[in-house]
């Protein structure tokens, strides 16, 4: 019995044996609706006054961004200690969803205005499919048997949408010509495919040195490792098992630089219908002075 205890390693927060935390409950509507109704206006505010103010512009992110890694050195801590102290190495914070951390917090330092747009731009387009598409689909983070994880995934993934909104904001995306969208949208995608590249370096390195084994579990980055085939991502992990690694890679690269594409639409057409509006009650409140 005193082995078994000395052994045990529970979080400090667990679940009850078979309790999961549903998609949608009433906590996560209510956090959302606190982000919705408070965080995303200010966010969209401040981005447009980060336009001509640097220090908002360089520290509204890089604020969020240092909040986000306080929480995630949490999480890996709370993952050692939950694991005896061995550290899997798919865990690595370095996923479509952990990278907007790193470019928030390094904003400031970042000089060359062309390489911060375009961070900035990847926080806009990439950073906001990841936290949309998490939280369309909650049932993928919210895995945990702890309840601190399972919030922390939930806050981490609208913090994202917040960072995209004061990113799309501070960059005017949605205003102006197409092909101006497509150039900020460009920066961002360049990214975006560095990141990948570097996932699967990073992938292919953990393997070669760790070896394929539960402390490793191909990598796992970005969920496109060569060695990953046990993947809980809809239509991928059907693509992989048929079709293969690259091909995988391939269609998981190509759907989400289409998804940047369909956000920016997205984004121009939101300009738009704001303008709209905005011309309208101008033009009422016109007719009313008069």
């Amino acid at each position: 019995m005193l082995r078994v205890f000395i052994e045990y390693q529970p979080f400090p927060f667990p679940l009850a044996p078979g309790e999961k935390i549903q998609p949608n409950c009433w906590q996560i509507l209510l956090m959302s609706a606190v982000f919705a109704i408070f965080v995303y206006p200010l966010l969209y505010k401040l981005g447009r006054a980060g336009r001509a103010n640097e220090k908002i512009r360089d520290y509204v992110p890089m604020t969020i961004g240092l909040i986000l890694i306080g929480t995630e050195i949490y999480k890996q801590i709370l993952m050692l200690y939950h694991f005896n102290w061995k550290y899997h190495f798919y865990l690595f914070p370095f996923q479509l969803c952990s990278v907007p951390m790193y470019t928030a917090a390094l904003i400031p330092v970042i000089k060359n205005q062309k390489l911060k747009d375009s961070l900035f731009s990847f926080m806009a387009f990439y950073g906001m499919i990841g936290g949309l598409s998490v939280m369309i689909y909650q049932k993928s983070v919210l895995t945990w048997e702890d309840y601190s994880l399972n919030w922390h995934s939930i806050f981490w993934h609208l913090s994202l949408i917040a960072l995209g909104i004061f990113s799309a904001s501070y960059l005017r995306i949605g205003s102006g010509s197409f092909n101006r969208n497509a150039k900020i949208l460009s920066y961002g995608s360049i990214v975006f495919v560095i990141c990948v590249i570097l996932a699967e370096i990073m992938n292919f390195m953990i393997v070669m040195n760790k070896g394929y084994n539960e402390y490793t579990s191909g990598g796992n980055l970005f969920y496109i490792s060569m060695f990953m085939y046990n993947l809980d991502i809809p239509i991928l992990k059907i693509v992989i098992s048929h079709c293969g690694w690259y091909i995988g890679l391939i269609g998981y690269t190509s759907v989400l630089l289409l998804g940047g594409l369909v956000l920016s639409l997205l984004y121009m057409g939101f300009n738009r219908l704001n303008k709209a509006i905005t011309n309208k009650f101008q033009l009422k409140s016109i007719k009313t002075n008069n």
